[in-house]
């Protein structure tokens, strides 16, 4: 049975992928092709090329700092929500003079480590990610071409990074096209589809909103869950616990989070995706 894993963007709330990756290989369902946007795209990027889900959990708890993965020294990432690296002056020097805050060339470094520079047509599992080019604003789905610089093209969110020029294009985030590809998975052929979206939209208090920033960032969790899906899913998973859409300092509660997510769902998952389970 032919089965896609479409993973959504969801800034550190997409370490709950890993989790979900886990529990998913104790079932011994591996998905025959994984669709990914921006944090889908880097979880789902990386397990492509082989790793498993306790390679990636080893390495983002014990090696991985966000910090490190920063250029520009006055922001502060991993300490609290980072819209607070708008309030920093080199930050707003940059948005002044680049097209980002970042421009995320160590993020691509690391992203050519741990997928060996690998082409998509070469990961063990076929691959996909989105993002949006700029210059005509349509969506662009890669299938081919370098994995590590496809992945930085899904996650150039402005105006933290700088969108990433490849080719004759210049891309952002693939969430603002879709930030749970299921389209692709559909017109790749794929009928059985497993989503999981780690941004839900959830009633808020007013006191939740705290300032500009928080409602930036609420304002764009509307907009992409407001995306109407071209087609549904088999199954849609929501794998969510609490925002931390630019705070990577829960690595352990959200990878539990996506474990939990899976066990709760368990049945309808082997039902759907497990040919033999009755």
């Amino acid at each position: 049975m032919k089965w896609a894993l479409v993973l959504s963007g969801g800034g550190g709330n997409g370490i709950a992928h890993i989790g979900v990756l886990k529990e998913l290989e104790r079932l011994q369902l591996k998905p025959d092709l994984i669709v990914g946007t921006s944090m889908g795209a880097i979880v789902g990027g990386v397990y492509a090329t082989g790793k498993s889900a306790a390679w990636m959990e080893n390495y983002i708890t014990t090696e991985f700092d966000i910090k490190d993965m920063i250029s520009t020294r006055a922001l502060k990432w991993g300490e609290g929500p980072v819209v607070k690296v708008l309030q920093a002056g080199a930050a707003l020097h940059n948005l002044n003079i680049k097209r980002g805050v970042e421009s995320a060339n160590k993020i691509l470094k690391l992203l050519r480590e741990v997928t060996r520079n690998i082409n998509i047509e070469d990961t063990g599992i076929p691959f996909a990610c989105n993002a949006v080019n700029l210059l005509n604003g349509k969506e662009k789905v890669f299938t081919q071409g370098n994995l590590a610089e496809a992945i930085r093209c899904s996650i150039a969110i402005p105006p933290f990074f700088e969108p990433c020029e490849l080719g004759d294009g210049l891309y952002i985030d693939g969430c603002f096209a879709d930030n749970r590809s299921i389209h692709t998975a559909k017109e790749m052929g794929y009928k059985k589809i497993l989503s999981v979206n780690v941004v839900p939209v959830r009633s808020l208090k007013k006191t939740d909103l705290k300032n500009g920033y928080d409602t930036l960032f609420r304002a764009m969790s509307i907009a992409l869950n407001d995306v109407p899906e071209t087609h549904k899913a088999t199954v849609s998973l929501t794998a969510y616990k609490g925002a931390y859409n630019f705070d990577f300092n829960h690595i352990e509660e959200l990878i539990a989070v996506g474990q939990q997510t899976v066990r709760d769902n368990e049945t309808r998952i082997r039902k759907k995706f497990t040919s033999w389970y009755q």
